[in-house]
C-alpha cells in the first residue's frame, strides 16, 4: 500500500510541476510578448513624431546605439533610406507583411520567428505624412527557448518537490496505515478511526460472531457425540450382560428343566431389545446424514396414521387400551418410512406409557397452514422439569419403567430429527399423572404441476 501511495504521489508531483511550469510560461510569454509589442509600437510612434516635426536629421548615425531596436525607413518606392543596423540588410522589403499594410492602412505589423524558431522578432510599420514608411522592429526570446533554457531549473525544483514530498508521505502514510496495522480484529468495531472501513469491520465482526458461533456448536456437538457413545455403550452393554449371564448359567448346566424356559425367555426379550435399541441407533444415524440423499415423495399421511394403530393393536389390547383413530386424508411431500417411524414412536410410546383401561386418541386434522397430527393419552404423563429433555438420545422420564418397557431412550429423539427433516414443528402437553398431548404441525405440500 505504502508503495503504491508513494508511485502515485510521484506521478501527480510530475504532472503537477510539468503543468504548472508550462501553464507560467505561456503567461509570462503572453505577458512579456505583449509589453515588447506595446514598447515598439511607442517607440515607432515618438520616432515618427520626431522624423515629421524635426526632419530627417534625427536619423543620426548613432540612433541605432541608442536603442535595441532596428529601425528602418524606406521611400515611398521602397527604397531604403535609413536602416539602424546595416548589417541585417534585407532586400524584398515592399514584400513583407508590415510594410505593405502600411502601404494600404497606414500601419501594420508582423512577428517572425528566426534560429530554429529560438527567437522571434516583432515589426512595426507606420507611414510617415511624405509617403515613406517606418519600421521598427525588436528581436527577442522566443517561448521554445525561454522553457529550455529553464529545464535545469524546472528540474532542480521538481527533484527538491519529489524529495520533499516522499518525505511528506512516507510520515503520512505511517501515521495513516499505524490505526489500521493496530486494529483489534477480535473487537473491530469498539474504535473505529476511519468511517470509511466501518462496513468492513462490520463484516469482520460478524463473521467472528458466525465463527463463535460454530465453535460454540461444534463444541455442543462434540459433547452430544461423547454423550452418545457413552450411552450407546452402556445400552448395548446391558442386554449383551444379560444375555451373556443366562445363557452361562444354562450352559453350566445350574438351571433346573423346569426353569430353562424362564431363562430362555428372559434371553428372547434382552435380544428383542437390543434389535430395537441398534434398529433405533441406525435410524437416527440415517437422519444425521445428508438430507438431499434421502428420496421425496408424495405420502398420505392418514395411511400411515392407520397402518401405526392397526401394528399396535395386539400391545394395546394386552393392557387394555381403547386406540381411537380419527381425521381425514391429507399429504405432504416427505420421506415415507421416516413419517412412519416417528407416528409409531409417539402412538408407541402412549401404549407403553399408559395405564392399563386407558386411552388413546390418534387423529390427523387438515389444519389451517398444513396436516396437523395429534396424539393424546390419559397415561402417566410428564412433569413440567422434565418437558425439555424428553427428546434428547437416550433420556429417560422413568428409567425403571422404561427398563420394563423395553424403552430404549431414542424414540422421540427420531421423532424430532424426523420433525426437523420436515420442516415440522412439535408441540407438547402434559401433566404428571393426567396424560400428554402431542402435536405435530406439517406445512401445506408443493405444488407441482400436473403431467
Amino acid at each position: 500500500m505504502r508503495q503504491r501511495i508513494m508511485s502515485h504521489v510521484t506521478v501527480l508531483v510530475v504532472l503537477s510541476v510539468l503543468l504548472t511550469y508550462l501553464a507560467a510560461s505561456l503567461v509570462l510569454y503572453h505577458k512579456y510578448r505583449g509589453d515588447m509589442q506595446a514598447d515598439v509600437i511607442k517607440e515607432a510612434e515618438y520616432i515618427r513624431y520626431a522624423l515629421e516635426n524635426v526632419g530627417e536629421e534625427y536619423l543620426a548615425k548613432d540612433l541605432g546605439q541608442l536603442t535595441t531596436s532596428r529601425i528602418t525607413v524606406l521611400n515611398s518606392q521602397g527604397e531604403k533610406v535609413y536602416d539602424s543596423n546595416p548589417e541585417k540588410d534585407q532586400e524584398n522589403y515592399g514584400e513583407m507583411e508590415e510594410i505593405q499594410e502600411a502601404q494600404d492602412q497606414g500601419t501594420g505589423q508582423a512577428l517572425r520567428f528566426s534560429g530554429m524558431l529560438s527567437h522571434q522578432t516583432f515589426y512595426y510599420a507606420v507611414q510617415l505624412e511624405n509617403g515613406d514608411i517606418l519600421r521598427v522592429g525588436k528581436t527577442g526570446d522566443s517561448i521554445f527557448r525561454t522553457m529550455v533554457s529553464s529545464f535545469p531549473l524546472l528540474g532542480l525544483i521538481m527533484v527538491l518537490i519529489l524529495a520533499l514530498g516522499f518525505l511528506y508521505m512516507n510520515y503520512q502514510t505511517k501515521k495513516l496505515i499505524e490505526p489500521i496495522n493496530s486494529l483489534d480484529l477480535e473487537k473491530p468495531l469498539k474504535n473505529v478511526v476511519y468511517e470509511e472501513l466501518r462496513p468492513l469491520l462490520k463484516r469482520v465482526d460478524q463473521q467472528n460472531r458466525q465463527i463463535a458461533s460454530h465453535v460454540e456448536e461444534l463444541k455442543q456437538a462434540e459433547r452430544v457425540r461423547r454423550e452418545f457413545s457413552a450411552n450407546v455403550s452402556h445400552e448395548l452393554k446391558t442386554p449383551l450382560m444379560s444375555i451373556s449371564g443366562y445363557a452361562e448359567i444354562m450352559k453350566n448346566g445350574m438351571v433346573r428343566q423346569e426353569d430353562v424356559p424362564e431363562f430362555a425367555a428372559r434371553i428372547y426379550d434382552e435380544a428383542a431389545r437390543l434389535t430395537s435399541l441398534v434398529q433405533d441407533i441406525i435410524e437416527l444415524s440415517k437422519l444425521d446424514e445428508k438430507e438431499g440423499e434421502l428420496p421425496l415423495e408424495m405420502v398420505d399421511l392418514y395411511e400411515l396414521v392407520q397402518d401405526v394403530c392397526r401394528n399396535l393393536a395386539l400391545p394395546a389390547g394386552k393392557k387394555n387400551i381403547s386406540v381411537k383413530v380419527e381425521g381425514s386424508p391429507a399429504k405432504i411431500r416427505g420421506i415415507r418410512h421416516v413419517l412412519y417411524e416417528m407416528f409409531y414412536n409417539l402412538v408407541d410410546n402412549a401404549v407403553k406409557y399408559n395405564r392399563e383401561g386407558g386411552w388413546i386418541k390418534v387423529s390427523l386434522d387438515p389444519g389451517e397452514n398444513g396436516p396437523v397430527f395429534t396424539v393424546e393419552d390419559n397415561g402417566i404423563g410428564i412433569a413440567r422439569e422434565e418437558q425439555d429433555r424428553i427428546f434428547e438420545r437416550f433420556y429417560r422420564v422413568d428409567k425403571s419403567h422404561s427398563r420394563k418397557t423395553g424403552g430404549t431412550g431414542l424414540g422421540l429423539s427420531i421423532v424430532k430429527h424426523g420433525a426437523a427433516l420436515h420442516q415440522a414443528e412439535i408441540r407438547l402437553e402434559s401433566r404428571l399423572g393426567e396424560g400428554t398431548k402431542i402435536r405435530i404441525f406439517f406445512k401445506e405440500p408443493e405444488k407441482h404441476p400436473e403431467g
